[in-house]
């Protein structure tokens, strides 16, 4: 049996023409969250990552605290759907495309996303390079090749995988993923025990790094 600890991204590039990459909050998190490790979860026999930037740099930061850290083994399973190209055919298809779209605000550009992703699941958006049914498959592809690990092993993906792997162990619904998604706390820590048949939930989105009063300030959602 396997003790798998997935940890979404640290808090990247929000409204900028990069967002692929760590703010220097984004960095701070990853250092703490290594620190984290280093005096409570020291030893990893196995390591995985996405192949986005924003992954890699967030394994960079943890591996500050932890540089004997296993070399991670990088699966593009564990990548985010293209939630800007979402958002852009949603407004177009369903909304007309009317006025410009605000990257820079959180609020309203996460609102919109959260009604993406459902259309996006009804199959409702044309012209994307990946469907629904196609994101699941290989986010359950890439949970069966990290199930087959024995021992203690570190994860770091983003938040769409994340909540689609929930989904897929407590049989959730499309909504109640989607709402999950939407709150996943960067750098938030979501553990399983499981092997290849069963996998069993024991934390959700936790960031016991950043619970001290003077670093819930370095919570962020981006």
């Amino acid at each position: 049996m396997a003790e798998i600890l997935m940890v979404r991204h640290g808090q990247a590039a929000f409204g900028t023409d990069n967002y692929d990459r760590l703010t220097e909050l984004g960095w701070e998190q990853s250092r703490i969250l290594g620190e984290h490790f280093a005096a409570t979860e020291p030893q990893f026999d196995a390591v995985y990552t996405g192949t986005l930037r924003r992954h890699r740099e967030t394994l960079g930061g943890i591996q500050q605290a932890l540089p004997a850290l296993p070399s991670a083994v990088e699966l593009a399973g564990l990548n985010e759907f293209d939630f800007h190209a979402l958002v852009v055919a949603y407004r177009s298809q369903c909304l007309g495309g009317e006025g410009e779209l605000d990257i820079t605000d959180a609020r309203t550009f996460y609102g919109c996303l959260r009604e993406a992703l459902l259309a996006w699941n009804r199959n409702e958006l044309d012209g994307l390079t990946e469907d629904w049914g196609g994101f699941e498959t290989r986010v359950r592809g890439t949970l069966a090749e990290i199930a087959a690990t024995r021992g203690r092993v570190l994860v770091v993906s983003s938040g769409g995988p994340i909540s689609a792997v929930v989904r897929e162990v407590l049989s959730l619904g499309v909504e109640q993923m989607v709402n999950l998604n939407l709150q996943a706390i960067n750098t938030g820590i979501t553990r399983y025990f499981g092997n290849r048949k069963h996998w069993r939930l024991n934390m959700f989105n936790a960031v016991p790094h950043l619970e001290p009063s003077e670093l819930r300030h370095l919570i962020t959602y981006t």
